[in-house]
């Protein structure tokens, strides 16, 4: 019988400031407690649950789930613990905790009550021995959302103080919701960037091989410097022969002629989904001719390739 393996193999020891937010905050409503002073807490990790932070600026943070004991009552607890990973800091030996929320409760929901929190206990309207004595209603899913949290403190406020309140928690999601779409729009950036890189790939790997063909064959691809692509023009004739037609932007028109070069009309497909775009062309000249055929206008191929990506 092949033996199970043990989900939370990997021991960490973390630190804990004891004036920081996973500190004051997080273990104090969620866990009920706090530590009085910077902690190393061991935690025993499960490896397949690590994750980058969403956030591609924090290179150096993570989230992972994992179990602890709770020092206020000497429990197993589980949750989700955000880190950032000190390894490569020669200052530091362990990874501190920047939160940490209960294992299997809503992300989104209790990423808001942390900033809610965070923010009104820096206003000094509570503090961590008031969440302590919260955790029991956390527990019972009676707090469980800054809403709810909001609706606790205001019980007895003047309008002032409830309009106050209501100020600070709304400026903390505000300032939430534009880092949540800071980071959407940096994360969109990052993907447009790596499908860029793969396509450069793909036209570099396309190039070689071409290359690679044109010498088998005594000759050499000749690269122009990278134009706008305008317009794509077929059937058009050209010295007696019909060919495919490249305007360039800067009104240079290139030709291939199809029966000999592009039969299937591959290249000139190509062509067409790159109009508007920096590409550059290539031509074939004999090895022992250079210039024979590129300099009479004729291209054999293009490519999405910026003159840097070659060189």
């Amino acid at each position: 019988m092949q033996k199970q393996i043990e989900k939370f193999r990997l021991t960490k020891t973390v630190v804990i400031k004891q004036e920081e937010h996973a500190n004051l905050d997080s273990f104090s409503l969620r866990y009920g407690f706090v530590f009085e002073k910077d902690t190393l807490l061991e935690i025993h990790c499960d490896p397949s649950t690590l994750k980058p932070d969403k956030n591609p600026k924090n290179k150096d943070f993570y989230n992972i789930i994992a179990k602890f004991v709770n020092p206020s009552n000497n429990r197993t607890e589980r949750g989700v613990f955000y880190l950032i990973n000190n390894q490569n800091n020669k200052y530091y030996e362990h990874d501190k905790v920047v939160t940490v929320i209960r294992y299997l409760d809503d992300t989104e929901t209790e990423h808001h009550l942390s900033e809610v929190m965070k923010s009104l206990r820096k206003s000094k309207v509570i503090t961590p021995e008031w969440l302590i004595k919260m955790h029991p209603l956390y527990m019972d899913r009676k707090l469980k959302t800054h809403a709810d949290l909001i609706e606790l403190l205001v019980e007895k406020k003047s309008n002032v103080e409830i309009l106050g309140i209501q100020s600070i928690a709304d400026k903390a999601l505000e300032r939430y919701k534009k880092l949540e779409n800071e980071i959407n729009e940096l994360t969109g950036e990052m993907q447009i960037l790596k499908e860029e890189n793969i396509q450069i790939n793909i036209e570099l790997k396309e190039y070689r091989n071409q290359e690679s063909i044109a010498n088998s064959e005594g000759s050499t691809q000749t690269l122009e410097r990278e134009k706008i692509l305008g317009a794509v023009n077929t059937e058009v004739n050209h010295r007696g022969s019909l060919c495919t037609e490249l305007v360039m932007e800067d009104g240079v028109r290139l030709y291939m002629k199809i029966i000999a070069f592009d039969s299937d009309l591959s290249v000139t497909a190509k062509a067409k989904k790159l109009v508007g775009k920096k590409v550059r062309t290539s031509c074939w000249d004999p090895i022992r001719e250079p210039g024979k055929w590129s300099s009479q206008g004729y291209f054999r191929n293009l490519y999405a390739l910026s003159d840097k990506d070659v060189y």
